[in-house]
């Protein structure tokens, strides 16, 4: 009886020893994988591109991608800040926005508390310029079949069905681009309560949101 339990222990042993070799071999092949690959089936681009899709979405039926909105709606930010916006004023950011101007930061509020995510979890990314960034969002979009798939869905934009409304998610990657060239919007979604402030909300959401952005608009399927 006694060898008997001993051979059970043995065995029990070094099922455990192969199993911990075999996870160790298969967690050191997956960090070595292309950071693409990681990318496809990490959670947290998941989340960022669900946050990216919901400020789209929120944003469509506003005219945030002509030139002279995104100055009137930069001039009004900056009143906000100074606290000098007037009625008038928020009624106008909303008609930019399509949505309140509260509801708008807070919404750049939680893409960047997304972005910052994927760059706490993958520091390589901000060594990327644009270009490799959306390339490798844009592989990673295409490795992962059912994340592309609900990017191309019909969504309901301002109570109507939208086949595929979101290749037009490139403007917002340019809209960003010229929005966040004043320091105002980048004080507004600044706030205590989140994980990202100063410069480096701005930063992230220049850098790696773009390249999140237009790599969504390369992998859409329609």
């Amino acid at each position: 009886m006694k060898k008997t339990f001993l051979s059970l222990i043995s065995a029990l042993l070094v099922a455990s020893t192969l199993f911990v070799s075999c996870k160790k071999t298969e967690d050191a092949i997956t960090n070595n994988a292309p950071i693409e690959q990681r990318l496809s089936k990490d959670v947290v681009l998941t989340d960022a591109i669900a946050a990216a899709k919901e400020l789209y979405l929120k944003t469509a039926g506003g005219t945030l991608n002509d030139p002279k909105s995104i100055s009137t709606l930069q001039a009004i930010v900056a009143k906000v800040n100074n606290k000098t916006a007037t009625a008038a004023d928020y009624a106008t950011a909303e008609a930019i926005l399509g949505m309140p101007y509260d509801a708008f930061i807070k919404e750049m509020q939680n893409f960047g508390v997304a972005l910052n995510e994927v760059n706490k979890k993958y520091p390589e990314l901000a060594k990327m310029n644009n270009t490799e960034l959306q390339a490798t969002f844009a592989k990673a979009i295409e490795l992962n079949p059912a994340l592309k798939n609900s990017l191309g869905n019909t969504a309901l934009v301002n109570g109507r069905s939208v086949a595929c409304p979101l290749r037009d998610i490139c403007n917002l990657a340019v809209t960003l681009t010229k929005l966040f060239a004043g320091d105002a919007i980048c004080a507004a979604i600044s706030v205590s309560t989140i994980p990202v402030v100063g410069g480096l909300l701005c930063t992230l959401i220049l850098n790696i949101g773009v390249g999140l952005l237009t790599g969504i608009c390369n992998a859409l399927p329609c």
